[in-house]
Parts: structure tokens; C-alpha cells; sequence
């Protein structure tokens, strides 16, 4: 009871001083990940979930000049006050949006998107220098498989022109992470994509039969007679080709409104 009491204190602390959100750091020897996330809006109810944008963003970089492995897994365990719902959502296909333009996605799965990005890849060929790319990140919502959602991840850059899609199996977690997304580099991508950093947000709103519907929402699961709450937000781990494993886990707050 007392460590929820200093919990429950140090969130109306957070909530009254403005404490701003700062991205984790992980760190194993030389490799060193970032990842950091957000939710919008901060003000919700305190039972009833309600419409919400979520935002998850990761770096990678090494110290000292030390070669970079490639990211081969991305897993991203999200709280449990948040769900995500995509009934009578259209769904989209991999083979619509790859290959496909950034335009051409949008043209064949425009009604299926339920978020947006954005990526920097480090290009690796042989016989050349690496260098760098920025691309846009256009997330889907796919069909399911065993059973399970998917979130379709199109990366595009336009220069130089190329495009890879991202799946990410959605599963149902336990305890404080109730949604986790996962996924693995592309086998076509493993030869040249090095991540090194990312950003996507999921935000969608959209009506079924007769009902607003939003893919994401949360509610702020403050105690009774509590202003707000400070919880675990999300928790990532990244997998890399030489099998090195860093997990880190960035805290938030919210409070309790409308």
C-alpha cells in the first residue's frame, strides 16, 4: 500500500510539474538503443477507453564507430489500458502494397490505413560505401493470420526508389502489457536495410454500422480520488543478427478528464 501511495504521489507530482516524457536508453557494449513513445490526448476518462493516438519511436547506433549489426526483430508490448479494435475496418493485402509506390498504396488501400511514419535506413552494398536513406512508413490494417491482426508497415523511399513491408503480428499479452506487436525484417530486406531509426503512430477513426469507432483507445486507470496515474506505457525489445537482445521500457502519465 505505501509503494502504491508513493506511486499514486509521484504521478501528481509528474502531472502538476509538467515532467516532460524523455526517450530510455539501453546499452550493451557497444550497441545502444533508444526507444520512446506517447499518447495523445494525455486528459481521459478514467474507466470508459476513448479515442487516442499511440506513438512509438526507436534509434539504434553504436559507440565509438563500431560496426552496426542489422535489426532483424522489432517487439513493442504496449499497456493494457489501451486496446486496439478494427471490426469492419477494410483490410489490406502485402501483395497490393509490394511491390507498390507510396501513391499506389495509398490508391489500392487508402481505406484500410491506420497509421503513419516515418524510417532511416542505412543502405549496405557490396562493393559500395553505406549510406543513409529516409523513407515515409504507411501502416495498414491487414488481414488476420491464425487468428491473429496484422499491422501492414509499407516503408518507401523515393531516393533511390525501393519499398519493403513491415508485418506486424499483433498478439494479446499478460499482466501489465495486454497488446504486443512484433516483427522481423524481411528476407528481401536482409541483405541491404540497416534500421536505425523509426517512428510510427497509429490513429484512426472511422464508423461501423451506425457507431463511431477508433482503432486505438485507452482510458487513464487512475485509483478513485486520483488526479491521474504514472504507468508503464510501453515496453520494446530489439533482436540483432549477431544475437544481441537489448530491451528497455519508457514510463508515462495521464489524467482523468472528460
Amino acid at each position: 500500500m505505501r509503494a502504491l501511495t508513493a506511486i499514486l504521489a509521484l504521478a501528481a507530482a509528474m502531472l502538476c510539474l509538467g515532467i516532460p516524457a524523455q526517450a530510455e536508453l539501453s546499452q550493451q557494449g557497444k550497441l545502444i538503443v533508444a526507444f520512446d513513445g506517447s499518447l495523445s490526448p494525455k486528459t481521459l476518462p478514467r474507466t470508459q477507453p476513448a479515442p487516442v493516438a499511440v506513438t512509438v519511436a526507436g534509434r539504434v547506433r553504436t559507440a565509438k564507430g563500431a560496426p552496426l549489426p542489422q535489426l532483424r526483430t522489432i517487439r513493442v508490448a504496449i499497456n493494457s489500458a489501451g486496446r486496439l479494435y478494427d471490426k469492419g475496418l477494410p483490410t489490406c493485402r502485402v501483395a497490393s502494397i509490394q511491390p507498390a509506390t507510396e501513391a499506389q498504396a495509398q490508391t489500392v488501400c487508402g481505406r484500410s490505413i491506420v497509421g503513419r511514419g516515418h524510417v532511416t535506413v542505412s543502405v549496405h552494398l557490396e562493393n559500395q560505401a553505406s549510406f543513409a536513406v529516409k523513407g515515409n512508413l504507411l501502416a495498414f490494417n491487414g488481414p488476420r493470420r491464425n487468428g491473429q491482426k496484422l499491422i501492414l508497415a509499407q516503408v518507401y523511399t523515393e531516393d533511390p526508389p525501393g519499398a519493403f513491408v513491415l508485418t506486424f503480428t499483433v498478439k494479446r499479452g499478460v499482466g501489465l502489457f495486454g497488446t504486443v506487436l512484433s516483427t522481423t525484417l524481411p528476407e528481401s530486406a536482409q541483405g541491404w536495410a540497416y534500421l536505425t531509426q523509426f517512428e510510427m503512430t497509429l490513429d484512426r477513426q472511422y464508423r461501423y454500422r451506425g457507431k463511431a469507432r477508433s482503432y486505438v483507445s485507452a482510458a487513464c486507470a487512475a485509483p478513485a480520488g486520483f488526479p491521474g496515474a504514472v504507468f508503464p506505457f510501453a515496453k520494446a525489445s530489439y533482436g540483432f543478427d549477431n544475437g544481441q537482445r537489448l530491451t528497455t521500457t519508457v514510463v508515462r502519465s495521464c489524467k482523468v478528464g472528460g
